[in-house]
């Protein structure tokens, strides 16, 4: 019995493991910005506007509020006319992705 118990999970980590090798990554997920592309901004002359945490209230680009979830902050910076918002984490949705911008009107 303690024989089959042992094939049966190393046949199941083995198979764990062949899965995550072969199956590709999901599309809808992108790498997000990391710290050190919020130093290049920062020593190209962008300047840090604010830093949204989970929580709190943010106005969208049509100017719908809406609560920022999520356990990493986004930071918005602006330089000239031009914004940027830097979505920190593992991974960001592609609609979203490592960095939103924007212009102001």
């Amino acid at each position: 019995m303690r024989k089959f118990v042992k094939y049966l999970f190393l046949f199941l980590a083995s198979l764990i493991i062949l899965i995550t090798i072969f199956i590709p990554d999901d599309p809808a997920w992108v790498d997000c910005s990391d710290e050190n592309d919020l130093y290049r901004y920062v020593y190209d002359g962008w300047k840090i506007d604010k830093v949204v945490k989970s929580g709190d209230v943010v106005l969208n680009k049509n100017g719908v509020k809406y609560f920022h979830k999520n356990e990493y902050p986004q930071i918005w910076l602006s330089k000239g006319n031009r914004i940027k918002a830097l979505n920190f984490g593992w991974r960001c949705y592609f609609l979203e992705g490592p960095e939103l911008n924007f212009s102001k009107s």
